[in-house]
């Protein structure tokens, strides 16, 4: 999303007194959002751009025309809200204000504003997973549900902070296919789960070993999306972890076999050695906190 100016553009379709849509000198396209912008105006008609107080020049993810139907559909206050959000997400997680998160964040909070006024109530299934996976998004996630509460007196559902920390989520790798992001985390839980199983102990995923993991996991997942090849390992490593840590290995093996179901592509034995090298760290990490453990009720 770029937010340009310029001295005047000629108007093409008025969406509401606040949305319109302009055609640059060069051609190109441009939503002016501003109180009363549209007012009185008809197309063909000369607009001053610093009339608006936000522009939107399209940047790929979706057509101008597009953004400036989303935008003519939500109230102003909700739209700059939604660009105090994308600020806080570029602050925070580094993420592009791009139309890519403009538009589902908007259209989400809508939504969750409307269900709000009706009393009605959605399940939220992967709260835990999000929270165990994703902090950053998810700490995030609650200042917006905070922040919308406060700027627009409704009382949001209490988990609705899922939804918007999964939308950040998918905008660092899907951008546009969220249903890939929720597979990625029931994914990533599994192999968690899987671990846990395996070893007969539960996993932290509050250590640094399992952050570095889930990292991984969620780099493989976007490197799939991309088609994109995976670095390569010189040396045998999986080999190593089977000599040192067999149970880490075998681990490893079967979670690279979950994740195949879940690309639908079979991981290539330089991706089953990353898995090997995270999975060792993981399991010595529980071997370690155990014996400490035992240590310290002697």
């Amino acid at each position: 999303m770029d937010l340009t100016r310029g001295p005047a553009a000629t108007i093409k379709r008025v969406y509401n007194n606040n949305v319109l849509l302009a055609e640059l000198a060069d051609g190109s396209e441009m939503v002016l959002v501003g109180k009363g912008i549209g007012f009185n105006h008809k197309p063909g008609e000369i607009v001053d751009l610093d009339a608006a107080d936000q522009r939107f020049v399209p940047d790929g993810s979706y057509a101008a025309s597009h953004v400036a139907g989303i935008l003519s559909d939500a109230p102003l206050e909700q739209i700059e809200l939604v660009q105090e959000i994308m600020a806080m997400a570029q602050t925070e997680l580094k993420l592009e204000p791009r139309q890519s998160l403009l538009v589902p964040i908007l259209d989400h909070l809508g939504f969750a504003v409307q269900r709000a006024q009706d009393g009605v109530k959605v399940d939220f299934p992967l709260r835990w997973e999000v929270a165990q996976l994703y902090p950053a998004e998810g700490n995030l996630g609650r200042w917006v549900v905070a922040l919308i509460m406060e700027r627009l007196g409704v009382q949001l559902q209490e988990d609705e902070w899922v939804a918007f920390a999964l939308h950040f989520v998918n905008q660092q790798w899907a951008k546009s296919d969220f249903s890939k992001t929720v597979s990625m985390t029931e994914t990533i839980a599994r192999v968690f789960s899987l671990l846990s199983v395996r070893w007969g102990k539960n996993v932290d995923e509050n250590t640094l070993s399992a952050s570095r993991f889930v990292t991984h996991l969620r780099y493989l997942f976007a490197r799939s999306a991309e088609a994109a090849g995976s670095a390569t390992i010189r040396v045998d490593v999986l080999a190593s972890v089977r000599q040192a840590y067999p149970e880490a290995a075998d681990a490893a093996v079967k979670v690279a076999k979950l994740i195949d179901a879940a690309l639908h592509r079979e991981l290539g034995a330089d991706e089953v050695s990353y898995l090997a090298l995270h999975t060792s760290r993981l399991y010595v990490e529980m071997l370690t906190t155990e014996e400490s453990n035992r240590l310290t009720t002697l």
